[in-house]
């Protein structure tokens, strides 16, 4: 006697009338019926299920449709066998999600809160739209869960060190609530500012410290992956606040914001006026030859390329040091000519200036009336301090290490 052949497996074909859903709700729905058709029909012999092929089709019509809300089931159809075809139409019970507004929120302050929200209208709000519409509104029962969970991945995706809390509000007019919220973890928790200036005394930025602090305040409590990512953003967002700062109207300063991020982030501020060129240095010689200490105090007022300006060098235990006047002549963002002429002796010198980077730079100067020259290699450590080694055509050669103030 051959032996019962018994049913091993379902195949369920899932048709739904209209539009049909997404395919993450179809996939529930697929999920679902498979289920229920494998608890109806798995482990039974195919000739005992025959017989009652009407009464297993009614059966399986009741309970998806009991178990699915939202959809009712308008035919069921099996084809038995060791691999069971089953096939269920369903159709979407009204009323049908035919809006959906999605309310993004994040707890940052409000100046990147476009930054923040941005990806989310773009990248998210479109995505959780095509979930819901056309969704039975009482579906929202089970598939709420499933479209929670897609719009939160989707939301922590599109943001790295954001989390979300998502909320799905029913009804004709759906409502999607995201709530954004940096990660425990690494954020930005301090911020340090840093000036650097060519024209500018460091005295002077350094008063300003504070003030930028606080314009810098909207990057504290942003995840440091988030910060990082957007670096240039902030930088640019940073400008706009800067610029807006009153001083730097007032006395013409180009301003650039350059961000170091980390959980304490360091902002270093690159400003120079248009107007005017100042400088103080304190020159500390280092040789058996070398000059005497001094302090450096540059003064000029910038026409186009050109700066007319002042300068005087003098020595710590005496003011009887060297009073220039002169001019400056910027060829190039790389390339400086100039002269100057010693108020208090007899003495004009021409000059140039290259710069190889912006913290390396080399120097020629020719003395007219003693026929001397002068040449140095200056390399700057940072905002704060320099060092140039200098020879002369006299045989002297001596280190010069600078402090800007």
């Amino acid at each position: 006697m051959a032996a019962a052949v018994m049913v091993q497996s379902v195949d369920v074909r899932l048709a739904v009338e209209g539009a049909g859903p997404p395919p993450l709700v179809r996939a529930r729905l697929a999920e679902t019926v498979t289920t229920v058709s494998q608890r109806l029909l798995i482990g039974r012999a195919v000739d005992q299920l025959r017989p009652a092929q009407a009464q297993l089709q009614t059966t399986l019509a009741t309970v998806v449709d009991r178990v699915i809300t939202g959809y009712s089931v308008t035919e069921t159809r099996l084809e038995f066998g060791a691999a069971t075809v089953v096939t269920v139409r369903l159709r979407p019970d009204p009323p049908l999600i035919a809006g959906v507004e999605i309310v993004p929120r994040a707890a940052v302050h409000p100046a990147v809160a476009p930054l923040v929200l941005g990806p989310i209208e773009r990248e998210v709000a479109p995505a959780v739209r095509a979930l819901l519409l056309g969704l039975p509104v009482e579906a929202l029962e089970w598939a709420g869960p499933l479209i929670t969970e897609e719009a939160r991945g989707k939301s922590e995706a599109a943001l790295p060190g954001f989390a979300a809390a998502v909320r799905v509000r029913g009804g004709v007019a759906a409502r999607v609530e995201i709530d954004l919220a940096a990660r425990e973890g690494r954020v930005v928790r301090d911020i340090g500012v840093r000036f650097r200036s060519s024209s500018i005394p460091t005295l002077l930025l350094e008063t300003h410290a504070p003030a930028v602090t606080s314009l810098a305040e909207p990057v504290r409590g942003l995840p440091v992956v988030f910060a990082e990512a957007h670096r240039a953003a902030l930088e640019r967002l940073l400008a706009e606040r800067l610029r807006a700062y009153p001083p730097v109207a007032q006395y013409q300063v180009v301003v650039r914001p350059v961000l170091r991020v980390a959980e304490t982030t360091y902002i270093t501020v690159l400003a120079d006026s248009l107007a005017w060129m100042g400088r103080v240095e304190a020159v500390v010689n280092v040789g058996s030859r070398a000059p005497a200490p001094e302090l450096r105090l540059h003064l000029g007022r910038l026409f186009g390329g050109f700066e007319l300006f002042a300068e005087a060098a003098i020595p710590p235990n005496t003011f009887a040091g060297r009073y220039d006047l002169g001019v400056r002549y910027r060829v190039t963002d790389a390339l400086d000519l100039g002269t100057n002429v010693a108020l208090n002796a007899v003495a004009v010198t021409a000059w140039t200036i290259y710069r190889l980077s912006p913290d390396l730079s080399v120097r020629a100067a020719y003395e007219i009336h003693q026929r001397r020259f002068e040449g140095g290699v200056r390399y700057r450590f940072h905002e704060f301090l320099s060092g140039e080694l200098v020879g002369t055509t006299g045989g002297e050669v001596w280190l010069q290490v600078i402090s800007n103030l």
